[in-house]
């Protein structure tokens, strides 16, 4: 009878440990990133002008935990260590999207530093950039975007949703 107590004692024990523990989830190296929303809103910059802000949001998962980058010592650090969130804006012209040449076509962001405790160092989150818009060049814009985490593993690409402009004024 003693025995029988100690091995349901034990068993009831045992239960409760497995149940506080979470599942580790496995997920690739590679980030993988998946397009949430964009938004756009009517608001003023810091000198007072009228501008549109466009955020965009996605989640991400990466593997090994490395994603975000620290705030680097110089100016003169290479691109490949300064940024690693990369987009690129598409614009429709004659019905058809072209990627736009000009300094608006590709915005380099930083995804700062992240890092988890414990034994688990898989991370999972969600991401927002802001996008500035001074004056309406475009009428329907889309964006690609892609990440690096530290290894210098690349995500896969994905793109928002089209975005129309069309009768927007400052």
């Amino acid at each position: 009878m003693q025995s029988l107590r100690k091995i349901t004692a034990f068993i009831f024990l045992f239960a409760i440990i497995m149940a506080g523990c979470g599942e580790i989830v496995s997920y690739p190296d590679n980030p993988i990133i998946e397009y949430k929303s964009y938004a756009l809103y009517r608001t003023t910059d810091e000198l007072g002008n009228n501008i549109f802000l466009g955020k965009l949001e996605f989640t991400f998962t990466d593997g090994d935990g490395d994603v975000g980058l620290y705030q680097p010592d110089s100016a003169a650090v290479a691109d490949s260590l300064k940024y690693n969130l990369f987009t690129s804006l598409y614009s429709m012209k004659n019905g058809v999207f072209e990627k736009v040449d000009s300094s608006l076509g590709e915005q380099n962001f930083r995804i700062p530093y992240i890092s988890r405790e414990g034994q688990n160092k898989t991370l999972k989150g969600s991401i927002t950039v802001e996008f500035e818009y001074k004056f309406i060049e475009y009428d329907t814009i889309f964006y690609t975007f892609y990440m690096l985490d530290r290894a210098f593993h690349r995500s896969n690409t994905d793109s928002s949703e089209v975005i129309i402009f069309t009768g927007l004024n400052l």
